[in-house]
This record gives structure tokens, C-alpha cells and sequence, in this order.
């Protein structure tokens, strides 16, 4: 570009790729004038090696006035729609420090699941793709953000005519990289659509591990009559982990109710041995909604991981707390229109005009 004599527009300089981190895992880099950057390392690199990493000089950048291209997981950016929620609070990592999701994972023992609230589901009863932000409870640092994909029309269609327990998704988990960076996706959920009956096409999602292109393994929702079953099995179809969980249970008969029923416990066990829990908890969107009758799906789960010290398996814990809520929680189609606000104004306007019927033909004759 003319009039900037000495500043290339593009330069490159070399990244060592640290111990522990395999091809296709994220690092951020520093240029050497200051700049932060995502990367991936490439195929064929591996601990000790090098690539050349290319950047555009700031004072190119600012020269020709770059603007940053539209990043393609720009729909995973936090929305901070949930109810009473303030900003997101970042874990924040050190420049250079590498992006190993499910390390940090390794270290953590119990999260948080906020699902997000989306105000057009609310207002109108137009169901939106579903958004969750998982966060460390001990720290309550905020560390990955759960988005499920649009999937263009048949996702639009299939959202607004199927409740939540029957309706197919996509769903990404990507771990929160600082403010202004884009997430990096590390988790791929895939639940495909099934005529399911009684015993037969019963529901499952398959669980990916998006930075090695491997399967995790599956979660399944098999026939049971007045239980909340899930298991989880492993790429060969073994079971590892299940959940069996009675629907009378009274935290959910009694749901929110001040007797203190704030609280439902899923047991998850490995044969019949207690390794973890998924907890569901009452918050504050849904005293709300039980008030004025309007529904916000906002489900609140901690997963306590106990004996479960797998990374992986932790994730798909994650995943598995995640199709819970779809299967069981998550209203839909109908269903959600009804509870929406504008679907509650008109039931309550026909009320009134079947009150005010038998009266109509007094007033006309007066």
C-alpha cells in the first residue's frame, strides 16, 4: 500500500509446540509486536517441533483499517440472556499458555449448567435453539458455552411443531476463551430425529470429540415405565454409566414448593455403585413462571463428577445432563406456545368472554 514504506503487509514468525499438545488442539500466541493469537497446530507437528505462525503488522492493520472477518462460531458467543445474569466471567488464561479443554476439565470436580433464557420463546412461544453456559462451582469461574446449531429450516420447523423430548439437534461445546476471542469448540452433540414407540427407535445421542475427530460415546434414553433412565455407553456399545431415576419422586411432584423440594438428585452409577450426580435445581426464572403461569425454560443442573475422573467421561456427563433436559424439561412446539406470554393473554381473553357470554344478551336488551 502506498505510503507506508517498510511495513509488510503480511510476516510471520515460529511457534514451538509445547509438551502435551497434540495436532489440531488451539494455542494462543504473542506476535512479536503484541498481538494475541488463536491458533491451531498443524498436522505432522508435534511437542518440540515448529510452524510458522502469519499475522498482519498493527501498523498495517491500522493502516488499511482491517476489520475482522466474521469468525465462524460467532453463534457460540455468550448472549447473557438468563434472568438476573450479569457478564461473563472468564477464566482468563495466560498468552501462550496452551487450550486443553479437556485437561482443564480433568481438574475440575463439579459445574454448573445455567440454560439461557430466550425472550422469543417467552414472549411469543417461538422456540429458539437452546443455549447453556457451564460454569466451575468452585471457583465460579464461567468455562464453557454449550449452543445449539440453527440447522436451517428443518431445525426452524422441527423446533416450533416437535416438543423437547422428540425433536433432533446439533449441539456444540466450546470452551470460553477470553473476552473478544472466539470459543473453542472441543464437544459435538448429534441427536437425530427417531419415530420412536414404546420400545422401538428409542431416542440417542452421539457424543464427538471435535479436536480428534473420534466418537466419545452415546447416550440413550431406553423404554421405562414412570422412570427418568439414560445410560451412557462407550464407542463399542458397552455400558459405563446409567441414570434411573423415579418420576414420583416428590423434589419432582412437589416442584419449587417452599417444603423444599429446590432440589431433584439423579444418581448416575456404574453398575449399581454411586459415581456422580446431576442435580436439578429450582431458580429464580421459574418461581416466576409457577407465579404468572409463563414459561422461560431455564433449568439450572450441577454435575458433580465424585469418582468420575476421566476427562472424556466427565464431558459426556456434561452431554448427558444436557439431553436430560431436552428429554424430559425442555417444552416445545405447542406446548411452549401455550405457555408463552402471548399464549396465556389469549387464554385468559377467552376466559373472559366465556364469563361475560351468558350476560352478553342482558346488556343488549338494556
Amino acid at each position: 500500500m502506498a505510503g507506508q514504506p517498510g511495513v509488510p503487509a503480511q510476516a510471520q514468525f515460529m511457534v514451538a509446540v509445547p509438551q502435551g499438545i497434540a495436532p489440531g488442539q488451539a494455542l494462543v500466541v504473542t506476535s512479536p509486536d503484541g498481538q494475541q493469537l488463536q491458533v491451531a497446530v498443524p498436522l505432522g507437528c508435534g511437542p518440540g517441533s515448529q510452524f510458522p505462525v502469519l499475522y498482519t503488522p498493527v501498523a498495517r492493520a491500522h493502516a488499511q483499517q482491517v476489520m475482522a472477518p466474521v469468525a465462524p462460531m460467532a453463534y457460540m458467543q455468550p448472549q447473557q440472556q438468563m434472568m438476573g445474569g450479569g457478564g461473563i466471567n472468564y477464566m482468563g488464561f495466560t498468552p501462550g499458555q496452551p487450550l486443553d479443554p479437556y485437561g482443564l476439565l480433568g481438574q475440575v470436580g463439579s459445574i454448573k449448567i445455567t440454560q439461557q433464557i430466550q425472550w422469543a420463546e417467552v414472549l411469543i412461544g417461538f422456540d429458539m435453539p437452546n443455549k447453556y453456559l457451564i460454569s466451575d462451582v468452585a471457583t465460579g469461574k464461567d468455562l464453557f458455552i454449550a449452543a445449539e446449531r440453527n440447522d436451517g429450516l428443518m431445525g426452524v420447523v422441527g423446533r416450533q411443531v416437535l416438543e423437547g423430548s422428540q425433536r433432533p439437534f446439533n449441539l456444540d461445546i466450546a470452551l470460553l476463551t477470553g473476552p473478544g476471542l472466539e470459543p473453542l469448540p472441543f464437544l459435538r452433540l448429534e441427536r437425530p430425529f427417531k419415530c420412536t414407540c414404546c420400545c422401538f427407535q428409542r431416542p440417542a445421542m452421539s457424543i464427538h470429540n471435535t479436536l480428534t475427530g473420534q466418537p466419545i460415546g452415546t447416550t440413550v434414553e431406553p423404554f421405562s415405565c414412570c422412570h427418568f433412565r439414560l445410560g451412557i455407553q462407550d464407542p463399542a456399545k458397552n455400558d459405563v454409566l446409567n441414570i434411573n431415576h423415579h418420576c414420583c419422586d416428590c423434589s419432582l411432584l412437589c416442584w419449587g414448593c417452599p417444603c423444599g423440594c429446590q432440589e431433584t438428585d439423579f444418581q448416575v452409577k456404574d453398575n449399581d455403585r454411586i459415581v456422580g450426580h446431576v442435580r436439578r435445581q429450582f431458580n429464580t426464572a421459574q418461581a416466576i413462571g409457577m407465579m404468572t403461569g409463563i414459561n422461560a425454560d431455564s433449568d439450572q443442573f450441577t454435575v458433580d463428577f465424585q469418582d468420575i475422573q476421566d476427562p472424556e467421561w466427565k464431558a459426556s456427563l456434561i452431554a448427558t445432563a444436557i439431553f436430560l433436559d431436552y428429554c424430559y424439561f425442555t417444552k416445545g412446539g405447542q406446548k411452549g406456545r401455550q405457555e408463552s406470554a402471548l399464549g396465556r393473554a389469549s387464554q385468559n381473553n377467552r376466559q373472559v368472554d366465556r364469563a361475560l357470554g351468558p350476560m352478553a344478551g342482558f346488556f343488549d336488551n338494556r
